[in-house]
């Protein structure tokens, strides 16, 4: 045999037993709990150090960011609050400074339908987490001493050097509207820098997702409002998120009435049109946002709402268990519970 066949022979051999060693691609998977739910990582890849080695590093981002942007326990966003309660300047870091533009252009987009600085009106109605027994409504007076003075973001002041001064004394910054899509966001440009590219970050329900699995889609579940069940699912196989607002969050009921976490800025009090509210797009911060924007608008308001955010892929679901799509987003789920009345709508 001529002496390149066997040099052929022997690099093809070499090739093939590498090929067989190598280890078979599989979805690695962690569990852990932060920013009040279970979060879950799960990993498509051969390379088992490689998803180790993500997971600790989500982790720690996670932990890192709970701490920071904590509006009642100490960190950052706990010292602010106190600086504006006592009408004091306080410099803060790039990262907060720009947590809060993201907030005040979410603000304006939404004609102050999404305002995080409400957080006076969350702790009023102890939906924070440190107080979290209700044993009594707030009263209207109690609520109007709060929206008569209207707590915004749109009153944060941020001077060039970094210092914030904010001359209304009940604004409270509560990040919870968008932290978990800011935190998704973080953890898949994590994955991304290690040269992970099939992956997804799921907490508590609101994801966000990178390729597949394999060739196969992510299959996601979107929560039915009414039940423990699913009302509908996306195959995802790209970049996206998916983030529902629902009033199934965090709520109490007192006597046949039940009251959720999600407040009107305006009237200070728990909307009542809606029972969730899905956004897919490819921010989680943005879909974050417009989800809890979207649902205050509810079925009136939301198409305006919608258009001025950006955002494109849309349900909603009332609180009489109707369901009205945009039409993009009906191309890209499927509803399971047919028995639901389904309406498809343009963002006008």
């Amino acid at each position: 045999m001529h002496r390149a066949s066997y040099i052929f022979l022997a690099i093809f051999s070499f090739l093939l037993t590498a090929s067989c060693s190598q280890p078979k691609s599989q979805v690695f998977s962690d569990h852990f709990f932060t920013f009040g739910t279970d979060i879950s990582v799960s990993i498509f890849t051969h390379d088992k150090d490689l998803a180790a080695k993500g997971f600790t590093a989500i982790r720690s981002k996670f932990k890192e960011l709970n701490s920071k942007l904590h509006p009642w326990n100490p960190g950052e966003l706990n010292s602010l609050n106190r600086a504006i309660a006592a009408s004091k300047k306080i410099q803060i870091s790039p990262f907060l400074i720009g947590l809060i533009q993201a907030g005040q252009r979410f603000n304006t987009q939404s004609a102050g339908l999404f305002d995080p600085a409400i957080g006076s009106l969350v702790k009023l109605w102890k939906f924070d987490q440190a107080a979290n027994i209700h044993t009594s409504i707030p009263s209207a007076s109690e609520i109007a001493n709060i929206t008569s003075q209207r707590p915004s973001i749109a009153d944060v002041v941020i001077d060039p050097n970094g210092y914030i001064h904010c001359e209304n004394d009940l604004v409270r910054l509560d990040f919870g509207g968008f932290a978990k899509g800011y935190a998704a966001d973080s953890a898949i440009k994590i994955l991304e820098d290690l040269g992970i590219s099939n992956a997804i970050v799921n907490a508590g329900g609101d994801l966000k997702s990178i390729g597949n699995k394999d060739g196969t889609a992510w299959m996601v579940g979107i929560r039915d409002p009414f039940s423990d069940g699913a009302i509908a699912s996306v195959a995802i196989n790209s970049k996206l998120s998916v983030f529902t607002s629902g009033n199934y969050e965090r709520f109490f009921k007192k006597g046949d009435k039940t009251f959720h976490h999600i407040i009107d800025p305006e009237t200070g009090f728990p909307t009542t049109l809606m029972a969730s509210v899905t956004v897919i797009h490819d921010s989680g911060i943005l879909a974050d946002a417009a989800a809890t924007a979207l649902f205050v608008a509810g079925p009136d308001r939301w198409q305006q709402t919608a258009k001025s955010l950006g955002v494109n892929k849309v349900m909603l679901i009332t609180s009489k268990k109707e369901i009205i799509l945009t039409s993009e987003m009906d191309k890209q789920l499927t509803i399971l519970d047919t028995a639901f009345k389904k309406t498809v709508k343009g963002i006008n």
